[in-house]
């Protein structure tokens, strides 16, 4: 399988969460501490290591495009993710200084959105969803936004008290007649934070669209959303 950004042969995989969120929420995974991962291929699948295949994307990159590449997209979303989940209280409407997170706010916040259009282009080349994937690949390669995928980020409602949770749900897409996905939604969450992901192509009205950014309008300030 090729890579589906470059075009050249695939060797490598993205992990689907983030291995800084995985160990900052459960420490060193190791034969000795492994975890139980559930998904639509199983329940309690037990994993030894942070770099076991359950946490990865069957979508192949080629090394290049998956480490020197996408790896300042990586390490923003790392940077904003431990910020946020470091935060003794997070609320919606909740005004987050992102120059206090970032030395260059706007540069960073684009990358953050790639780090999450680069796991969007995994999951829809995985699942052969029929949304254009070219976008995507050209967003990740020009280091450009992509004009169609928002972002909110926001406080995770029903979190239990000394619960740990990690998760990322299935892709909802709303199709019409024709056979076009004109939009598609997924949340990835890390305990306190959630991150709702949406493809919407001109013209659609949902909910999460406006509580989200993009890179096109994000300032210094990112308002956490209601999700």
């Amino acid at each position: 399988m090729d890579c589906w950004i470059c075009g050249q042969p695939g060797d490598s995989a993205e992990h689907l969460m983030k291995g800084s969120d995985i160990r900052s929420s459960f420490g060193r995974v190791s034969q000795d501490r492994p975890l139980y991962v559930h998904s639509k291929l199983g329940k309690n699948v037990q994993v030894r290591t942070i770099r076991d295949s359950a946490f990865k994307s069957k979508a192949l990159l080629c090394s290049r495009c998956n480490n020197a590449l996408t790896q300042p997209y990586d390490r923003a979303w790392e940077r904003l993710s431990a910020a946020l989940r470091g935060h003794p209280s997070l609320k919606p409407r909740q005004l987050i200084k992102l120059n206090k997170v970032f030395e260059r706010p706007r540069e960073s916040m684009l990358d953050v959105h790639l780090y999450f259009v680069k796991l969007f282009g995994c999951r829809i080349a995985e699942n052969s969803i029929p949304i254009d994937i070219k976008p995507f690949a050209d967003a990740l390669l020009q280091r450009a936004a992509h004009p169609q995928v928002f972002i909110a980020i926001g406080p995770s409602s029903l979190l239990l008290p000394g619960k740990t949770i990690l998760e990322f749900s299935e892709i909802d897409t709303l199709k019409l007649a024709d056979d076009r996905h004109v939009y598609a939604q997924w949340t990835y969450r890390v305990n306190n934070v959630t991150v709702l992901i949406m493809y919407a192509e001109p013209g659609q009205r949902r909910q999460g669209l406006s509580q989200s950014w993009h890179p096109s309008t994000q300032g210094r300030l990112l308002s956490l959303a209601r999700i």
